[in-house]
């Protein structure tokens, strides 16, 4: 009895120094995990028909070593017409902006304007989803919401 006690001992024992936790150690981060972000900006919360007006977004990238190209789309509401924007071409209502090569951790402004339909209908939300893509990282983000309005005659004359 007295040897399966001992041989008891030394068995329980072991698994206890196997539990036992040592020094706390933090988990090892992932390295070059990429990501990349996607600020908007619209133009102002009321746009009159027939006006021309900047759509604003701020591409920041992060992770990684290697700069990688970045290209921002967005898809226009039938209220809207491309009109411009640098490194950026439209086909139908598909903007795209080619911002070249970026390296993480710099940003990178781009804009587009486009016009509001002389049709478009007051009291209506002109409404704008934009998509970033670094590399292999994406991000998506609406542009703040847009509100169409009546021209006042001033306006009108002016347009």
């Amino acid at each position: 009895m007295q040897k399966f006690r001992g041989l008891a001992a030394v068995l329980a024992a072991v698994p206890l120094a196997a539990v036992v936790p040592g020094p706390a150690q933090a988990a090892p981060k992932p390295q070059g995990k990429r990501s990349v972000a996607v600020r908007t900006g619209a133009p102002e919360r009321a746009v009159v028909p027939g006006g021309t007006y900047a759509w604003s977004f701020t591409v920041a990238p992060k992770g990684g070593k290697k700069a990688a190209r970045a290209e921002f789309r967005a898809t226009l509401p039938a209220s809207l017409a491309f009109v411009s924007g640098k490194g950026c071409e439209a086909e139908r209502r598909e903007v795209v902006c080619d911002l070249g090569k970026v390296k993480a951790g710099e940003k990178v402004k781009g804009s587009f304007r486009a016009k509001v339909s002389g049709r478009a209908v007051p009291g209506r939300e002109i409404l704008v989803r934009g998509a970033v893509t670094w590399g292999k990282a994406r991000a998506a983000r609406e542009f703040p919401a847009a509100r169409v309005v009546e021209a006042s005659r001033m306006e009108a004359a002016a347009l």
